[in-house]
């Protein structure tokens, strides 16, 4: 099973996800676009198991485009700022990977292989910068995601 189309399969089925263009490796800077970019696992964190078993993790990172405006935090009751709206609106992809873990929903890595925890490195979006030279302006935000799974292909005994 190809990890990668796992993941685009998989985060395809969030709402909040579906509904943008997506990307893969590739990054088209405008409004709500979101591009799904590999990131490569150390293999230092694998850890053989006397049964031939394989703790692995594979990571990857969502980026995410929104347009922002230049204006002071309002102080009118009720009212709350677009850049702070769309924070939230990145921020929902991190509440619905921390759903999908507590529910044991996971990608398709195939029969030989077991997740066991799925989880974003941050509680919250990483704002990476702003390009002021797009209009409107554009943030980068980023959220990295772990995958830690067992790979049981050379498992000698279950």
């Amino acid at each position: 099973m190809d990890k990668n189309q796992a993941i685009i399969e998989f985060l395809m089925t969030c709402p909040y996800i579906a509904d943008n263009p997506v990307y893969f490796n590739f990054t088209e800077a405008q409004d709500n676009s979101k591009s799904i970019i590999t990131v490569a696992s150390d293999k230092a964190v694998n850890r053989a198991y006397i049964d031939g078993s394989v703790r692995k993790r594979f990571s990857f990172t969502i980026i995410d485009f929104k347009s922002i405006i230049d204006q002071a935090l309002p102080s009118i009751p009720g009212y709350v700022s677009e850049n702070v709206a769309d924070v939230f609106d990145v921020q929902t992809i991190i509440d619905w990977i921390d759903e999908q873990n507590e529910n044991k929903n996971y990608p398709n890595f195939g029969d030989t292989c077991l997740i066991e925890d799925m989880r974003t490195t941050s509680e919250t979006p990483n704002l990476n910068g702003v390009d002021s030279q797009q209009k409107p302006n554009l943030a980068k935000y980023s959220i990295t995601i772990i995958i830690e799974y067992i790979d049981i292909s050379k498992r000698i005994w279950s």
